[in-house]
């Protein structure tokens, strides 16, 4: 298996989402240097957290890949890691908002375009509501997302 989930987090949405990740026995989340781990047996889902920053809200993701490119197995315990990937995507799709649309902010909004392969979790989308925050894959983009 490979997959990922794209989304906006603010901080409380981390703090729930990490309380739901130990929740899991033998599941512990790793610290790194750009993206954690989420720990179980011999294999790991990368747990990537959006950051706030200068009024920009970048998306966060997790991602698994169980399997290489030639389909051959990484892990061990493959369908353990495949099974909680499963629990907290769905997890996070039950708190979060799937009607973005994105534009080029250099353009206007007359290039708007719906996106789905985004999610805006409960939390950003209080903060994006009530402050005056972009919401972009990258700091460095030109494209912006908004709820439609």
């Amino acid at each position: 298996m490979r997959s990922e989930l794209q989304y906006f987090m603010s901080e409380n949405d981390h703090s729930l989402f990490d309380d739901y990740v130990l929740s899991f026995p033998s599941v512990s989340i790793k610290k790194g240097k750009s993206y954690d781990e989420i720990l179980l047996l011999d294999g790991f889902i990368q747990y990537e957290r959006s950051n706030l920053s200068n009024g920009i809200l970048t998306s966060g993701r997790i991602a698994i890949a169980s399997t290489d490119l030639d389909g051959q197995l990484n892990y061990e315990a493959h369908d353990e890691i495949e099974k909680l990937y499963k629990k907290l995507r769905n997890w996070l799709k039950k708190r979060c908002i799937n009607k973005l649309v994105c534009f080029n902010e250099n353009i206007g909004e007359s290039t708007l375009q719906p996106v789905k392969n985004f999610w805006l979790c409960e939390g950003a989308a209080e903060i994006v509501k009530s402050q005056n925050i972009k919401l972009k894959q990258f700091v460095s983009t030109y494209a912006v997302f908004k709820l439609a």
